[in-house]
């Protein structure tokens, strides 16, 4: 197998690493849909993730760690939840479809009440994924809070992403369906309207 050739890597509160088409398996939350409890713990994991080299193995299972945590609080549905509100899921579908023009090809997606998970491919003359999301949750962000009649946060600052090595895993895709049977949101992900 061919190494990737790396476009950017930085680090916000996570380390980001992208690659010339690339496959990513995106989470990103909403503003304040986490309680204080589970910030510091998430806050304690990350400081262990910036102490490792992050494509060791080490970083590997801490970033499992991380996920996991995370998902555990927002699958609970707790804080601020905007994707209770059909408008808002209908705004956030839209602007998934929308990153085509930037050369992201949205595959798999879910809007759960306080996040979503998405699994994106890249083109060659992908726009860069720093600009690309920094524009997307800008935009949505102002479009929500305009139609929810609030001001304020709504995106957390930054993301998780994951490059995915084996980009046919259906593991991710079976993880973004079943996220809302999980949540016990449906018995069923056929159920679940906002799955795409």
């Amino acid at each position: 197998m061919n190494q990737p050739r790396t476009k950017s890597f930085w680090r916000n509160d996570l380390p980001h690493w992208e690659i010339e088409e690339g496959t990513y398996f995106f989470t990103i939350r909403c503003a304040e849909s986490l309680p204080k409890e589970a910030l510091q713990g998430i806050a304690e994991i990350h400081r262990s993730m910036n102490a490792v080299e992050p494509a060791s193995e080490a970083f590997r299972l801490q970033q499992r760690r991380y996920f996991r945590t995370l998902e555990k609080y927002l699958d609970a549905g707790t804080g601020f939840c905007p994707f209770r509100d059909a408008r808002c899921c209908v705004l956030v579908r839209e602007a998934l479809a929308s990153l085509t023009e930037d050369g992201w090809i949205v595959r798999h997606f879910v809007l759960m009440p306080n996040h979503l998970h998405a699994l994106i491919d890249t083109t060659q003359d992908a726009a860069p994924m720093k600009a690309v999301w920094r524009a997307w949750k800008g935009r949505t962000a102002r479009e929500a809070n305009r139609l929810l009649g609030r001001t304020g946060p709504f995106w957390q600052r930054d993301w998780f992403d994951r490059w995915m090595r084996d980009p046919a895993a259906p593991r991710v895709v079976d993880y973004i369906r079943n996220n809302p049977v999980k949540a016990g949101l449906v018995q069923q992900w056929e159920d679940y309207p906002w799955l795409g």
